[in-house]
C-alpha cells in the first residue's frame, strides 16, 4: 500500500494538482455513475453532481501527451450515463483528493465525448438493471424502491431520507451487494439443482457460473469481489463439511483480497466482511442450537442464527469505526431476516427476465412489495429510538467487546451453575 500511495503521489498529475490547468484526457469508466445530492453554499445551493471512478489511457498537458493506467475519480454536472468499461473523452481540472486509492479528483470543464460504449456484457448487464428499474419505478412507493437496492444494490431510486432510515435503524447492508446475496443465490442454485442434477461437484460448478453472471450483473467492485471470496469459502465448507478447512480458506482468502488491493487492509467494509464471514462459521451453529430451544422450526432459526452471528462479531467494529451503537441494530435485522430470501431470490429472477418479460417480472416484483413494506416499516420506525454515542477506535471496540463477553457469560451463567 505505501508503494502504490508513493506511486499515486509521484505521478504525472502530481506537480499540476489544484493549479488550475487544463487538461485532456481519454478515460476508461470503472464503476457506475452516482448521483450525489445538492450541497447548500455560502447563500446559494449547488446542484448534484455525478461522479464515478475512471482508468486514465492517455492525458495530454500543455502539448505533452502521455499515456497511462492512472486512477482518478471524476466530478461532473452532465448526467453522466455512461456503463463501465465505456471510454470518454473530455477536458478538465484536476485536484487534490483525501482519497487514497486514485491520484486526484477531476473536475469537468466541457463536454463529456463517448469515444465507444461498453462491451457486450455491460451492454445486456446495464439493460437488466435500467429493465428492473423501470419495473420497479411501477411498483412504486418506497418499498419499490428498496426491490432494486436489495437484489442488485442498485439505490438510486431510494430517497436520501429513507437511506438515512436504513443507516440509523442498522440495515444499510441490505441494499449494499454483499456475501449474504450471494450466499442467498447460490443456495437458491443448489437447491433447485439437487432435483436435475445427483453429482455435488457438478452442481458446484454450475453454482460458481451463475455467481460469475451475477457479479457482473451487480458490478465488480472491490466489495463485491470480497464477498465473492467469502461466499466461495462458505461453499468450501459446505462442499467438504470441515469448519477448520473453511477458516484455513478464509485466511487465504484474506491474504489474497489484500495481496490484489492492498486498500483492503484499511477498508472499513473488508474488516465488516471478514468478521462477518468469521461469525457466521464460529458461531452460528452455537446460536442455531440455542434458537431450537425456542423456535418450533429448525429451519427459521439457522436462518435467523445466520443474522445474529454476523451482527455480533460486527458490533465492536461498528462502534470502533462509527462512534455509535444502536440498540435497535440487532432487532431490527432479527424481524427483516425472513423476508430478505425471498425477496432476493424473486428479484433475482424478475431482473433476468425484466428485458424481454416485462409483465411477468412486474408480477412477480409486486408480489415481494407487501416483504419489502415491511422491511420499509422496520426502518422507518426502529430510526426514530436514538442510538448510543461511545468512543471511536480502540475505545470503542474494546467497549463493544466487552458487551459480547459479558452477554456471552449471563447466557452461559446458567449452564455453569448447573455443573
Amino acid at each position: 500500500m505505501a508503494l502504490h500511495q508513493r506511486a499515486l503521489e509521484s505521478s504525472i498529475v502530481a506537480p499540476i494538482l489544484d493549479k488550475k490547468i487544463s487538461v485532456h484526457l481519454v478515460a476508461s469508466i470503472v464503476s457506475d455513475p452516482k448521483l450525489g445530492e445538492p450541497k447548500q453554499m455560502q447563500g446559494y445551493i449547488k446542484p448534484a453532481t455525478t461522479t464515478a471512478l475512471i482508468s486514465v489511457i492517455s492525458i495530454k498537458i500543455g502539448k505533452a501527451l502521455y499515456k497511462t493506467h492512472l486512477p482518478l475519480r471524476i466530478t461532473t454536472a452532465e448526467h453522466l450515463t455512461a456503463l463501465p468499461g465505456s471510454v470518454i473523452s473530455c477536458a478538465g481540472i484536476l485536484y487534490s483528493t483525501g482519497e487514497k486509492r486514485v491520484a486526484g479528483l477531476f473536475a469537468e470543464r466541457g463536454l463529456i465525448t463517448v469515444v465507444h460504449g461498453s462491451a457486450t456484457t455491460g451492454r445486456i448487464t446495464g439493460a437488466i438493471r435500467a429493465d428492473f428499474r423501470d419495473v420497479a419505478l411501477r411498483v412504486g412507493g418506497a418499498s419499490g424502491a428498496l426491490i432494486p437496492g436489495l437484489v442488485l444494490g442498485d439505490t438510486s431510486l431510494e430517497t436520501h431520507a429513507f437511506v438515512n432510515d436504513m443507516l440509523l435503524s442498522g440495515l444499510t447492508h441490505l441494499t449494499a451487494v454483499s456475501g449474504e446475496n450471494f450466499a442467498i443465490i447460490a443456495a437458491f442454485v443448489l437447491w433447485a439443482l439437487q432435483w436435475l442434477i445427483p453429482n455435488l461437484r457438478a452442481r458446484l460448478l454450475i453454482c460458481a457460473l451463475v455467481l460469475l453472471g451475477f457479479i457482473f450483473l451487480v458490478r465488480p467492485s472491490p466489495s463485491v469481489l470480497r464477498a465473492t471470496v467469502m461466499v466461495s469459502v462458505l461453499l468450501i465448507a459446505q462442499a467438504r463439511g470441515v469448519r477448520s478447512s473453511a477458516l484455513a480458506a478464509l485466511g487465504l482468502a484474506i491474504s489474497l483480497l489484500i495481496l490484489i488491493d492492498p486498500f483492503e487492509a484499511t477498508d472499513p467494509g473488508f474488516a465488516l466482511s471478514v468478521a462477518a464471514t468469521a461469525g457466521i462459521l464460529l458461531l452460528s451453529e452455537p446460536v442455531t442450537a440455542w434458537l431450537v430451544r425456542y423456535l418450533r422450526y429448525r429451519k427459521l432459526a439457522e436462518l435467523l442464527a445466520i443474522s445474529i452471528s454476523a451482527n455480533l462479531i460486527c458490533t465492536p467494529l461498528t462502534i470502533a469505526i462509527s462512534g455509535q451503537f444502536s440498540i435497535m441494530s440487532l432487532p431490527s435485522n432479527f424481524f427483516v431476516e425472513p423476508v430478505v430470501a425471498p425477496i432476493t431470490i424473486i428479484g433475482f429472477i424478475a431482473a433476468l427476465i425484466s428485458p424481454f418479460a416485462g409483465g411477468l417480472a412486474y408480477t412477480l416484483t409486486l408480489s415481494q412489495k407487501p416483504m419489502a413494506t415491511v422491511i420499509v416499516w422496520v426502518a422507518t420506525n426502529f430510526a426514530k429510538v436514538p442510538v448510543i454515542h461511545l468512543s471511536k477506535g480502540f475505545a470503542g471496540g474494546a467497549i463493544g467487546t466487552l458487551v459480547l463477553v459479558c452477554g456471552w457469560i449471563a447466557l452461559r451463567w446458567r449452564s455453569w451453575g448447573s455443573r
